[in-house]
């Protein structure tokens, strides 16, 4: 297709659900250092066509090959701003505007002229909230070229002679070198006439006024006058004071490279500054002035040298869709059994005394029973029952033994000692009958 021709190419089947807009972008003003007559650049937009509630919608801009050239001689770090927007309505009452963002430094000091490369951008996003559709038209880009935070200091003089960018229109002004004294440059311009003027004009962001502070110095009175106004901002300063501006100067005291007087923050162009003497017989000095330049975007917005703005040869409005997440389907799943711990049972031992039965004697006559228990020693739980009446042994009965048994066992004790006893009575007798 002819150069300056947009297309919206639909996305691969690599990238599901994305459009990518690309065209050719034309930079104004048409004159410019920044964007030279005829300046375009190629440039990609890709979007989704179908986002659900809940997710961001991110345009993202891709940029090509940059045709921008530095508008004047910088030091390093030069900075290079550029901005994409996009338009999205129809999903609110009203329209509005998502910007995709980035910003370069130049590592290298730069002569004017020089190629300037630009940033990436960061998507722009948006958190949607509801259903419906967004129309998206990608808009403009802008590309901004900010000096780096420069300070150029303006000495009174330039190899011992008259610097011709201070002007001295009003009294008599010397000039006064002295190795001695540390002023810029070893030297400054002075006059003592009542009313005497200097005049400085810049390009930049602010300027500082540099002189001394002594105690033979008096008022200045400072007429400032901005950048498109024609009427100056006067404000009166005391050389002889303190940085204060209440406390006297010592009289064997001398402050060099003071900043009498300062103003910052000024829309970047050119601006003036114009100093008078306000005290008779006492000195007015110029010793240099310092320029700033402020890398502050807001300040350079109105500068056509540093700024472009591009625009397709026709603004193309791609839809995106809103939609509700879909509900996913469960998937069923058979659950893993959990694993069953067989007990371990460790058998209880019992131990069981039984208390012997016990006879006692007569002093000739032991008789000695022994019992060997045959029962063997449970090997699992038992359930003791204890016979109403019986002692807390722990243990059931026996119910192998019978009563019968124990009473023919006591009736054989008895009778054997019977018989003892009859036994020792005769052998007594047949002692005695022997004697």
């Amino acid at each position: 297709m002819a150069a300056g021709s947009l297309v919206v190419l639909t996305s691969s089947q690599s990238v599901a659900d994305t459009d990518t807009y690309i065209s050719d972008f034309f930079c104004t003003p048409p004159v410019s250092d920044l964007a030279p007559d005829g300046t375009k650049i190629q440039v990609r937009v890709a979007f989704p066509t179908k986002v659900y509630i809940g997710q961001s919608l991110d345009i993202k801009w891709t940029l090509g090959d940059s045709p921008f050239k530095a508008p004047e001689d910088s030091p390093a770090k030069a900075r290079v701003v550029a901005r994409g927007s996009a338009g999205i309505s129809d999903y609110w009452s009203g329209t509005g505007t998502l910007d995709s963002m980035g910003e370069t430094v130049v590592a290298n000091a730069l002569q004017k002229g020089a190629p300037l490369p630009l940033p990436t951008l960061a998507p722009g996003s948006y958190i949607v909230g509801k259903e419906g559709e967004i129309k998206v038209t990608p808009r403009s880009l802008t590309v901004q070229y900010l000096p780096s935070d420069e300070v150029t200091v303006v000495n009174d003089s330039v190899n011992g002679a008259e610097n011709s960018a201070i002007k001295y229109p009003g009294g008599k002004w010397i000039r006064r070198a002295d190795d001695k004294i540390d002023d810029i440059g070893k030297d400054v311009h002075a006059t003592t006439d009542d009313g005497a003027t200097a005049e400085f004009s810049f390009t930049g962001t602010g300027v500082e006024y540099v002189t001394e502070r002594d105690d033979d110095m008096g008022e200045v009175e400072v007429s400032f006058t901005e950048a498109g106004s024609t009427i100056p901002q006067v404000t009166n300063v005391n050389a002889s004071k303190e940085t204060d501006g209440q406390t006297n100067v010592p009289a064997d005291v001398k402050r060099t490279q003071q900043v009498l007087w300062s103003v910052k923050g000024l829309k970047y162009g050119k601006h003036t500054v114009k100093l008078k003497n306000a005290s008779p017989g006492k000195y007015l000095i110029v010793d240099a002035f310092r320029v700033l330049k402020e890398p502050k975007p807001e300040l350079y917005t109105d500068v056509d040298n540093f700024n472009a703005v591009c625009k397709p040869t026709k603004a193309e409005t791609v839809p995106v869709k809103v939609e509700k997440a879909p509900t996913p389907t469960p998937t069923a799943t058979t659950p893993t059994p959990t694993p069953t711990r067989t007990p371990t049972v460790v058998p209880s031992t019992y131990y069981t005394t039984v208390p012997p039965h016990t006879a006692t004697p007569k002093p000739t006559l032991t008789v000695t029973a022994t019992v060997t228990p045959t029962r063997p020693t449970p090997t699992a739980p038992q359930v003791i029952v204890t016979p109403s009446g019986g002692a807390q042994t722990g243990e059931a009965p026996d119910e192998n033994r019978s009563g019968a048994g124990l009473i023919g066992g006591g009736t054989a004790m008895v009778l054997a000692s019977v018989v003892g006893g009859v036994a020792l009575r005769r052998r007594r007798a047949a002692h005695s009958q022997g004697r």
